[in-house]
């Protein structure tokens, strides 16, 4: 229990394991990040890190361990997580038969957004000129972007973003470390996986390093 002094923690896990088969996939991960704390997260491919954050949004469950997000049991209560956590995944996860407006509007149904914030979503990412153009034309860039409107149209009070830099232009970049430094304005948790430590210093918090789906302690240690 924490004390009005002490920050409230929106991710507490405690030595959580995942496994695939025989392979362990993360390693006994213990990690805080306080509540309005932008946390980046580094690792070669394979360390983990997707893993992690499938595991943090409850698309997947531990092998073992404990955690709770914002207070709410990972295992237990997934469907109040689910409420409360925005997930960017490194697939677009938009529906190629429909517009990227009618993407928006199912999203909005699903997570109980008031549909009138469709439209000023798009043009936040700019993606407004291509509203009513069916997604399976778009580029990579573009469904990336209609992610980013996906995760704001939540208005979520944790992000967990997977590479979100990935398949943008330098515009569409420029717009994610805005995103970030909005994040931090108003308080909101954000842990993002990239490969681009460089970009990310200057917007997060703190740094972690996973590392064959072991946290490094000495940087873990910064997140809370």
């Amino acid at each position: 229990m924490t004390t009005p002094d002490e920050p409230r923690l929106a991710i507490d896990l405690d030595r959580i394991d995942r496994r695939w088969g025989r392979e362990r996939i993360l390693r006994a991960v213990s990690l805080q990040v306080s509540e309005g704390r932008v946390v980046a997260l580094h690792g070669h491919n394979g360390s983990g890190k997707t893993t992690l954050l499938r595991l943090l949004a409850t698309r997947l469950r531990p092998s073992g361990g404990s955690g709770r997000i914002f207070g709410h049991d990972l295992v237990k209560e997934g469907a109040v997580i689910r409420k409360r956590v925005g997930y960017l995944s490194v697939q677009s996860g938009s529906y190629g038969p429909l517009t990227a407006r009618e993407n928006l509007t199912l999203a909005a149904t699903l997570c109980g957004a008031p549909e009138d914030r469709v439209d000023l979503m798009l043009e936040r990412v700019g993606m407004q000129a291509h509203a009513h153009r069916l997604v399976r034309v778009f580029s990579s860039g573009m469904k990336r972007r209609l992610a980013l409107a996906r995760l704001l149209l939540q208005d979520a009070d944790l992000w967990l973003l997977d590479e979100p830099y990935a398949s943008l232009d330098e515009d569409g970049r420029q717009l994610v470390d805005g995103l970030l430094v909005e994040a931090r304005d108003v308080g909101r948790t954000a842990l993002v996986a990239s490969h681009e430590p460089e970009r990310l210093a200057p917007l997060v918090d703190a740094t972690l390093e996973l590392e064959m789906g072991e946290l490094r302690a000495p940087r873990a240690e910064r997140a809370s």
